[in-house]
C-alpha cells in the first residue's frame, strides 16, 4: 500500500515539474557522453548513484526525490560506462577520471559550490571528490554507502550463507578465489531460492519493483559495472580518510542493509556528522519516501 501511495505521489510530482527542469548530455574533456539531468530548486546537489555501474534513474524516479527537488536542486548523472551515458573508448574507469568527470559537470554549470549525495558504491566516489576538491564542497550526504568495498561484500557473503544455512561452505571460504567471484556464487543461490532481496529489501515485491524502475529508465550501459572489480582503487579502505573531512556530513544507515553491513557507518570518522537508522535495508528513498524526504531537508540548514 505504501508503495502504492509513492507512485500516485510521484505521478502528482512529476505532472507538475518545474520549469527548471532540464536533460541533455554533457561531453567529457576525454570525449565520453555523460547524461545528465536537473529537477528542482533551492541549494544545489550532486547525487552519485551506486552500483557499481548502475543508473541514477532508480532514485530519480521514486517519490522521495521529487519531494526533496521542491527545496533543493538536484543534479543526477549517470556515471561513464553506465546507465544511459556512454562508454569510455579508451577504457578509462580509473578513479581519479569518475572524479575529474563530476568536477567538470560543476564548472559546466557554474555552480560555486554544491552538496554531493551518494547512496551505496557512490560513496567511495563522493569521499574522494570531497578529498580532492574540498572547496567545491558545500555538504556531502551518505545514503547508505560503502566506504570499503571489501567489507561490503564480506557482508553480502556473510549474510548470504548465514541466510542459505549451508552445512558445506568451503568453496565459499575458499581464499585463493576472488571475493567478489564467490559472493556472485551466493547471489545465484539467493536467486534460485527467490530470496536475494533480503539482502537489501524487507520484501520480493520491493526489489522487483526497484528492478523495473531501474531498467525502465531505457539505455543500460554495462561496461563500468563489469571493469570496475580489476581496479584496486575501487577496493580500499577510505573510511580513515574520513577524519579529514570537515564539511557537514549527513550519514543514513540501514539496521538490515547488508548490502553495506549494518554497523560499517560505525567505522566513520567525520568530525561534524549527523547519523541517521532507518528500520530497513539499503532503500528508504524508496519504502519510506516520506519519512526519507523529511530526514533529508532537515539537514538542509546545515549545507553552507
Amino acid at each position: 500500500m505504501k508503495t502504492l501511495l509513492s507512485c500516485l505521489l510521484l505521478l502528482l510530482l512529476l505532472t507538475s515539474a518545474s520549469a527548471n527542469e532540464r536533460q541533455f548530455y554533457f561531453t567529457t574533456s576525454d570525449s565520453v557522453k555523460l547524461y545528465v539531468r536537473i529537477a528542482g530548486e533551492g541549494k544545489p546537489c550532486l547525487f552519485v548513484h551506486g552500483g557499481p555501474g548502475s543508473n541514477s534513474y532508480y532514485y530519480e524516479a521514486m517519490a522521495g526525490a521529487p519531494l526533496i527537488e521542491q527545496k533543493m536542486q538536484m543534479i543526477y548523472f549517470d556515471q561513464r560506462g553506465s546507465g544511459r551515458s556512454d562508454s569510455a573508448r579508451n577504457c578509462d574507469y580509473r578513479l581519479e577520471r569518475m572524479i575529474k568527470d563530476m568536477e567538470e559537470i560543476r564548472h559546466y554549470l557554474g555552480i560555486r559550490k554544491w552538496a554531493v549525495m551518494g547512496h551505496s558504491f557512490g560513496g567511495i566516489l563522493i569521499t574522494n571528490y570531497a578529498l580532492q576538491h574540498p572547496a567545491s564542497i558545500s555538504a556531502l550526504l551518505y545514503i547508505h554507502c560503502t566506504l570499503n568495498m571489501q567489507a561490503a561484500m564480506t557482508s553480502h557473503l556473510e549474510f548470504g550463507l548465514k541466510v542459505l544455512d549451508m552445512k558445506d561452505q568451503s568453496a565459499f571460504r575458499n581464499a585463493s578465489l576472488p571475493l567478489n567471484e564467490r559472493v556472485w556464487k551466493v547471489h545465484e543461490k539467493l536467486s534460485k531460492k527467490d530470496i536475494w532481496y533480503k539482502l537489501m529489501f524487507r520484501n520480493a515485491y520491493e526489489k522487483k519493483f526497484n528492478d523495473s524502475i531501474t531498467f525502465s529508465a531505457g539505455k543500460f550501459n554495462r561496461d563500468f559495472a563489469t571493469q570496475c572489480w580489476s581496479i584496486p582503487a575501487y577496493w580500499k579502505d577510505y573510511t580513515p580518510q574520513t577524519a579529514r573531512i570537515k564539511c557537514p556530513v549527513f550519514v543514513m544507515t540501514g539496521d538490515q542493509d547488508y548490502a553495506i553491513g549494518p554497523d560499517h557507518y560505525k567505522s566513520f570518522r567525520f568530525p561534524h556528522q549527523t547519523v541517521v537508522h532507518y528500520i530497513g535495508g539499503h532503500a528508504p528513498f524508496q519504502e519510506e519516501p516520506q519519512w526519507y524526504a523529511e530526514k533529508i531537508l532537515a539537514f538542509l540548514p546545515s549545507i553552507r
